[in-house]
């Protein structure tokens, strides 16, 4: 009698095994989720008053959104995962570093969580309506410029207190000044990107819905 050998279902699979969790153990990947981990203790080092320590790690952090690609590209080992789990934790690094200069009183607005909220939330979504459907919203230069001022922004500005204390506030001023600026320069980069992956989706939205 012929035997047929076993094969999991596409809803048994294991953690440690498949195609998942290859891409997931590669070295770029794991450099993309060290990103999650150096932000979580930089903004702890942060609350307790280490702004040297909190500094070299957000710093750190920020190099990792490019040191993943190069290295993906270097090794051969770019993976749709690794895509999305950079997307993910560059979410993750704006969007908490925003919440700490809105709540450490470092002159950001309140408002500025709201717009960036219901920014990332709209392009996240049809993003993955348009994958969904076989397409492709590809990233832009704008949103990728977008990323880099909100990130790199929040450095001056998480800098300009300490600055301050130290008998400098002049400087101090003029960091915060320029971090608000970055921000400000930043946020209006997530509207003009959020208006052109806007129209990418309207124009699969066309194509694919009868």
């Amino acid at each position: 009698m012929e035997t047929t050998e076993a094969r999991p279902s596409a809803g048994t699979g294991t953690l440690g095994r498949g195609r998942f969790a290859r891409d997931l153990r590669t070295a770029p990947n794991l450099v993309t989720l060290s990103r999650i981990l150096l932000v979580a203790v930089s903004l702890v080092c942060y609350s307790r008053g280490n702004v040297a320590a909190a500094l070299v790690l957000g710093t750190t952090a920020g190099v990792t959104d490019y040191l993943d690609g190069w290295l993906a590209r270097k090794t051969g080992q770019v993976t749709r995962l690794g895509e999305i789990l950079d997307q993910y934790c560059d979410i993750i690094l704006e969007f908490a570093y925003l919440l700490m200069a809105v709540f450490a009183g470092l002159g950001v607005s309140l408002w500025v969580l709201p717009l960036y909220v219901f920014r990332e939330t709209w392009v996240s979504a049809i993003r993955r309506w348009v994958a969904g459907v076989g397409g492709n919203i590809p990233s832009t230069i704008w949103g990728k410029a977008k990323s880099g001022f909100v990130g790199w922004s929040c450095v001056p500005l998480f800098i300009a207190p300490a600055v301050k204390a130290l008998g400098a506030p002049a400087i101090g001023l003029g960091l915060r000044r320029l971090g608000q600026a970055g921000l400000a320069v930043g946020l209006l980069l997530s509207v003009v990107s959020a208006v052109q992956y806007t129209r990418g989706f309207i124009a699969v939205y066309d194509e694919r819905v009868a």
